[in-house]
């Protein structure tokens, strides 16, 4: 796997609606993210935001990652899947 690609700061704040999650982005992270999806050919792009394991009061308390994960390409098997229990399958004993 590439580097991992940081890009932005976040933080829970507590509202009398429930709990927010804001997220800061600087220009240099903007440009980032651009140049990550050019080099991916990429329309979309997905973040992790993860929780900080040493806090600051007062700083941000999560970091945003790029997430560069893709599902690997299906291959299309034509063979029917065995069955790799060493066990017989049942037969239909059933009287009607």
């Amino acid at each position: 796997m590439s580097e991992k690609k940081y890009c932005g700061s976040a933080r829970v704040i507590t509202t009398q609606y429930g709990d927010l999650t804001k997220i800061s982005l600087h220009k240099d992270d903007i440009n980032t993210i651009v140049k990550w999806m050019k080099e991916n050919n990429s329309e979309w792009i997905n973040f992790a935001v993860k929780e900080k394991r040493e806090k600051i009061k007062g700083k941000p308390t999560h970091y945003c990652e790029i997430d560069e994960w893709k599902p690997e390409p299906q291959q299309n098997n034509t063979q029917p899947q065995s069955n790799d229990s060493s066990e017989p399958e049942p037969e239909d004993d059933l009287p009607f």
